[in-house]
């Protein structure tokens, strides 16, 4: 179940709110409900990324803690890349790191040249389709924990719902012509 609150003058800004994770028909009903055409993308973005060894908290920070997870042994720990490889950054120098798990990571993404700080580059793989919230989200991503942006993205990636921070999304995406 979820609700969508408009703020904002004329109540322009739609911000999509769930306690339970999104389905795919949810994904497609918030479209059809705030008048938007779900459009596809593909990361152009590369990611640096270890395996986990040991059971770690990971907060994904993007000016503010978007969600929190917890990565076990044998999971992925991601960091966001821009397309020339540079690792991304927050106004307060914090980067964009998340969580994959570790019978996902290989379907989203293929070992790439380099190495950072943060592990091996990987390319993504790919096609995700996005809709704008420009009143952001807050939802229960598909891992099990609150995500919340401002403004951001949501994404359909297979059957999973999660959201994307704007700034992230538009430095490490784009639209599939």
């Amino acid at each position: 179940m979820f609700n969508i609150e408009s703020k904002g003058f004329f109540a322009r800004r739609r911000r999509v709110v769930a306690d339970k994770k999104l389905s795919k028909a949810d994904f497609e009903r918030i479209a059809d409900q705030i008048g938007a055409s779900p459009f596809p993308a593909r990361k152009v973005g590369f990611v640096a990324a270890r395996q986990a060894t040991r059971e770690e908290t990971i907060r994904t920070l993007w000016n503010d803690e978007e969600t929190r997870n917890t990565a076990y042994p044998g999971d992925w720990i991601v960091t966001n890349m821009s397309p020339r490889k540079g690792v991304l950054r927050d106004k307060s120098g914090h980067t964009n790191t998340y969580v994959i798990r570790a019978d996902t990571f290989a379907r989203l993404y293929e070992p790439d040249s380099g190495e950072t700080e943060f592990g091996p580059v990987y390319k993504p793989k790919g096609v995700v389709e996005a809709i704008h919230l420009s009143g952001g989200f807050d939802i229960l991503a598909p891992w099990g924990k609150t995500q919340r942006s401002h403004d951001g993205y949501l994404l359909l990636n297979g059957t999973e719902v999660y959201g994307n921070d704007r700034e992230t999304f538009e430095a490490t995406y784009s639209a599939v012509r």
